[in-house]
């Protein structure tokens, strides 16, 4: 259902409910009838609620109210059941609780078969069933696919309807459960996130220690590095003096000087 033909429907079923509020007996019935009968309205809890609605049971009127319940929580097969006891459906009412049964069996089944809609709509033919499943479409009831090989339409969505009160318990029900599934699910999260948090913690620790090894290994390099190239520095120094040295000594022995003496000034003085 397209957003304004939703919200067309929601002002539709608030002037119903601000007429209900001053309309009573037969008047109420027959503006149950109408709003049994329009086109977008297809929700009808609130109407039910209202006081001058439920004032019908016990009256002569009561009929339109169970017809009402019918339409916000049953069947077309619940109504068929009754229909002794319940008002007569027009044209527009029948072909609305049948759409409403055929949202009522999505929300049962992913997959609707032909056969078994026909059975429960008492539809006698396979293109008024498909012209049916087309109207829910178009309406807003139902998304989907009719698969004509397969003679099945396949759910994807279906619109709400109104809970019952004797609903109520089994949905609540089924939501401790889901509350309880999903509180277990939490803590088993929880637990591997603190497995998964202490590892984290581990491996945080292992990479600096890892890396404070490397460095103190860097460190070590550096200094010997360092060591060595004091010591060869000091190693020229030692070659230069004996090579001077040993050149002095060759002179001397070839004759080009005699001696050396101390000069003036405690300069070295060669003698000749």
């Amino acid at each position: 259902m397209e957003a304004s033909d939703s919200a067309s429907a929601s002002d539709e079923l608030k002037r119903f409910l601000l007429l209900a509020k001053t309309t009573k007996g037969a008047a109420c019935a027959s503006l149950i009838k109408q709003v049994l009968e329009h086109p977008a309205i297809n929700v009808f809890g609130e109407l039910l609620e209202m006081a001058n609605v439920q004032e019908l049971a016990g009256t002569s009127s009561a009929p339109s109210l169970e017809l009402l319940k019918v339409f916000a929580y049953g069947t077309w097969s619940d109504y068929v059941g009754r229909a002794s006891e319940l008002p007569a459906l027009t044209k527009p009412q029948s072909l609305k609780l049948k759409k409403l049964t055929v949202v009522a069996l999505a929300s049962q089944s992913k997959m609707l078969e032909y056969d078994q809609l026909m059975r429960e709509l008492e539809v006698v033919s396979v293109r008024d069933l498909e012209d049916l499943l087309i109207d829910c479409i178009y309406s807003g009831l139902l998304q989907g696919r009719l698969d004509q090989a397969a003679r099945r339409f396949d759910v994807v969505a279906f619109a709400g309807r109104d809970v019952s009160r004797t609903e109520l318990a089994g949905m609540a029900s089924t939501l401790r459960e889901w509350h309880r599934n999903a509180a277990e699910l939490m803590g088993t999260l929880s637990t591997e996130l603190g497995r998964f948090k202490e590892m984290a913690d581990e491996s945080r620790k292992a990479q600096a220690d890892h890396e404070a090894q490397v460095e103190a290994v860097r460190a070590n390099l550096r200094a010997s590095q360092d060591a060595g190239e004091g010591f060869g520095q000091h190693l020229d120094s030692d070659r230069f003096n004996s090579a001077e040295f040993d050149g002095d000594e060759k002179m001397r022995k070839s004759g080009r000087f005699k001696g050396r003496h101390m000069g003036p000034g405690g300069k070295l003085a060669a003698r000749m």
